[in-house]
């Protein structure tokens, strides 16, 4: 299918807090790194542990999908996928991947033209910290979704000392994020139904020891660790 088919442009766009247009061709290139394929792998366990079933070809809204790295993941979880973002260039970068049961489009996500009760599910991985009203994003997914339905999300822990110490660097992306902590996070899903949240991400920033990460991580589970770079997080409506 042509390139065009793909993408479906809205009027009136809402910026984010960022400009992503502009990384859209190295994004992916975070992924190659040691530590980056540790961070993956890391958040993706974390919700395999929340939302790890197979899911039959339900059908998933995925809010802020930037290249599409997530996507693969839902896809691979046996959803039927509707990734948006509001920016073309990391739409065209993820319709030029393929993946299977995947439909890209531009759209904003706080304000979404598809119907009420639409999806079986909507997720934002590490879009809410982005925007410039997450609640109004949180409000138009669980509009969009079935009742009984689940809303997922992975956002970037506020208490962990890496996520400030990037925070601090002013002109990367991340000084432009408003980070939230479990505390935060659980305040905000309240109300829209039962939530379920696990921290994650607990990497050992020294390249010799990366290795360890894996045990270091279930150590801090075992005493409760809330300092995770990571959190995911699933709400059942």
């Amino acid at each position: 299918m042509p390139l065009d088919k793909h993408i479906d442009t809205v009027a009136n766009q809402t910026k984010t807090n960022y400009d992503f247009d502009k990384m859209a061709n190295s994004y992916d290139k975070w992924y190659d790194s040691a530590a980056g394929q540790m961070y993956d792998r890391l958040e993706k366990k974390a919700f395999n542990s929340l939302a790890g079933e197979r899911n039959n070809g339900k059908q998933l809204l995925e809010i802020g999908c930037g290249t599409g790295h997530w996507s693969r993941y839902f896809s691979e979880k046996e959803f039927k996928v509707t990734g948006i973002d509001i920016s073309r260039e990391m739409i065209a970068t993820a319709s030029k991947k393929n993946i299977p049961h995947c439909h890209f489009q531009v759209a904003d996500g706080q304000n979404l033209s598809f119907f009420d009760n639409s999806f079986d599910a909507a997720a934002a991985i590490t879009t809410l910290e982005f925007s410039e009203n997450p609640e109004r994003i949180i409000t138009e997914m669980a509009r969009c979704v079935k009742p009984k339905g689940k809303l997922l999300f992975g956002v970037l822990n506020s208490l962990c000392p890496y996520n400030q110490k990037r925070q601090n660097n002013t002109e990367g992306m991340y000084a432009y994020a408003q980070l939230f902590s479990p505390q935060q996070l659980r305040s905000m899903l309240g109300q829209y139904g039962t939530v379920k949240f696990k921290v994650a991400g607990f990497v050992i920033r020294k390249k010799e020891l990366l290795w360890l990460t894996p045990f270091w991580e279930l150590l801090c589970h075992a005493v409760g660790g809330k300092k995770g770079a990571f959190i995911a997080a699933e709400v059942q409506l």
